[in-house]
């Protein structure tokens, strides 16, 4: 699978999913209707495990969990390429990419089941994703900013991934403030998360233009050879 493609799928996946499990959720009487990213009214956990909806989110996104590991590898290769070797910040972001992922399906293999260790791993699993992709996504980002003037990277396709970033960060100050003066709610929790959730993934969107002209070979003799 090409890189491009690739990006492209980790958009629209979890994205598409997420929102077709809420609505089969509320349709099946589960949870009520709302706008999840402007009512809060449920979180993405209890949409995906309610009823009919666990079966289609759990196949769905530990597939979405094995092509992050692939996408974060295929970005060490393309910061190998622009660097012309490989530098301990790729290695950074490779790891905190895999390391995302990994804790991402560890939460969804004990989504839907009961007991203090499996919401414990839940918990975490789903925090350590939150926080490990963000900041490889940030530290990319700055990787290619580094590489700008070399024309490779388009600089309106950086500044797309920039203001969602910012908005992130925002979300996060905004829940962080929330937390400290002791005024945040069930609604506000829910919004967060759908919304950290929503301009995480269209991040990726941004890789996909990123990686419109880069294409990856395979050669026998001489292994993987990346190219643009």
């Amino acid at each position: 699978m090409q890189p491009r493609i690739l990006a492209l799928i980790i958009t629209i996946l979890p994205l598409f999913i997420s929102n077709v499990v809420y609505l089969l959720s509320a349709y099946q009487g589960f949870i009520p209707w709302c706008i999840p990213y402007i009512d809060g009214c449920t979180t993405i956990s209890k949409a995906a495990r309610s009823g009919d909806s666990i079966f289609i989110f759990r196949a769905t996104m530990i597939a979405y969990g094995v092509l992050l590991i692939w996408f974060w590898i295929y970005v060490r290769q393309w910061l190998d390429q622009l660097y012309g070797h490989t530098t301990n910040m790729a290695r950074i972001i490779l790891w905190l990419g895999i390391v995302g992922a990994i804790f991402f399906i560890i939460y969804i293999d004990f989504l839907g089941t009961t007991g203090e260790v499996n919401r414990f791993m839940r918990r975490y699993g789903i925090l350590v994703y939150f926080i490990c992709i963000p900041i490889a996504q940030i530290l990319l980002l700055r990787q290619h900013y580094n590489v700008l003037q070399e024309g490779v990277v388009k600089p309106r396709f950086l500044q797309y991934q920039l203001v969602l970033i910012v908005l992130m960060l925002a979300i996060g100050i905004v829940h962080g403030v929330l937390e400290v003066a002791h005024t945040k709610t069930y609604e506000s929790e829910n919004i967060v998360e759908w919304n950290l959730a929503l301009l995480m993934q269209l991040y990726f969107l941004g890789m996909f233009f990123i990686w419109k002209d880069y294409r990856y070979h395979l050669k026998n003799d001489s292994g993987p050879t990346p190219e643009v």
